[in-house]
């Protein structure tokens, strides 16, 4: 894994996650999995991939404090902190700059730091089959998911013709964002569709050279930027050119829009954990099925997830409903319906005076 650095994405507010996840404190830091964040397990597979040094935690400057809690004696100079989320063009972009600062002709691999991803083995050999690739084209390669249900919360990868230099890999042909029911059906029955995991890997210059041709917005702020990095100035030059880049995810900015980009077939478990629901699939069940973190007394009570923070939970003939205390509030819903908490969080902020 040399000249390969890991940028670890924990700037997101995990507004699905209400009323534990909070813009203050989101999902990925809580203790989860086992007494450890998403965060801490994201970040300590990074550095068992790469060692400590050539991680990056790219987020969000008021957030610095719980990183710095989570990660004892983690790097400040491996922070990147950014003023205000832009989505991830703008944050991968920033985090590019600083690997090609640190190592010109550096590789990258971007994760989020709130996915589930399970044996650690199969990840590395994943991602030394897409530095194989790398080693051969230069483009840009995301880990496609092999679908294993009609989610309606993940995107799709339509993958394309095999690709003659690499055994495994295909070039992305489309990629299409959260379908429906009917059509994530269709993807999965077609048999060339994968989940988009949000997991990418390429040089740093490649990605910046994307940028410039795809973003020229982007391209512009992060060309006033780069001579601050590292410096004493650099939070004033965030503070002031940052929110100029347009809101956009380096999906949609980047990858729908280039013609090399390719995809391998990813051989761990993987769950992005978008909604409450997820913790079933990831957390042991009790006898009756449920998933339950804290206080919980059941009768006739299955296949729920139960959450809770101060309180004892205690409930009689649910089927599927996922119920969360925490100080923030209380959450009931369920489980099929645990995406529309996202909207049911903004829908509540406007009602807040």
């Amino acid at each position: 894994m040399d000249r390969l650095f890991v940028v670890v994405l924990a700037g997101g507010s995990g507004e699905r996650f209400w009323p534990l996840s909070t813009p203050s404190h989101p999902k990925q830091f809580p203790p989860l999995l086992e007494g450890q964040s998403f965060f801490q397990r994201t970040v300590e597979r990074a550095v068992n991939l790469v060692g400590q040094g050539h991680v990056l935690v790219a987020t969000r400057r008021e957030l610095l404090a719980i990183v710095e809690q989570q990660l004892p004696g983690f790097p400040r100079a491996n922070c990147l902190l950014e003023p205000v989320g832009r989505d991830t063009a703008a944050c991968i972009g920033l985090a590019a700059l600083a690997v090609e600062k640190r190592e010109p002709g550096a590789r990258m691999l971007v994760t989020p730091s709130d996915h589930f991803i399970a044996p650690f083995h199969a990840f590395e050999e994943t991602i030394r089959q897409g530095l194989q690739l790398l080693d051969r084209v230069d483009g840009l390669v995301t880990l496609g998911i092999p679908p294993t249900a009609p989610e309606t919360g993940y995107g799709y990868i339509l993958a394309g013709e095999a690709v003659a230099e690499h055994a495994v890999a295909r070039r992305c042909q489309r990629f299409t964002e959260k379908p429906d029911r009917t059509t994530a059906e269709r993807f999965v029955a077609d048999g060339r569709y994968y989940w988009n995991s949000g997991i990418f890997l390429w040089s740093a210059a490649t990605l910046l050279k994307a940028i410039a041709r795809h973003l020229p917005e982007h391209w512009r702020a992060l060309e006033e930027i780069r001579p601050a990095l590292g410096s004493p100035g650099e939070p004033d030059v965030l503070d002031r050119i940052f929110p100029r880049m347009p809101r956009v995810s380096v999906d949609i900015g980047i990858l729908e829009r280039a013609a090399d980009v390719y995809m391998i077939p990813a051989t761990f478990s993987w769950d992005d954990v978008g909604a409450w629901n997820a913790i079933g699939r990831i957390l042991p069940s009790d006898e009756s099925g449920n998933a339950v973190v804290g206080r919980h007394t059941g009768r006739d009570s299955q296949g729920c997830v139960i959450y809770a923070t101060t309180r004892h939970v205690a409930t009689i003939g649910l089927r599927d409903i996922v119920v969360v205390e925490t100080p923030e509030g209380i959450l009931v819903c369920p489980k099929a319906r645990a995406q529309e908490v996202k909207d049911l969080v903004r829908t509540m902020r406007e009602k807040t005076p």
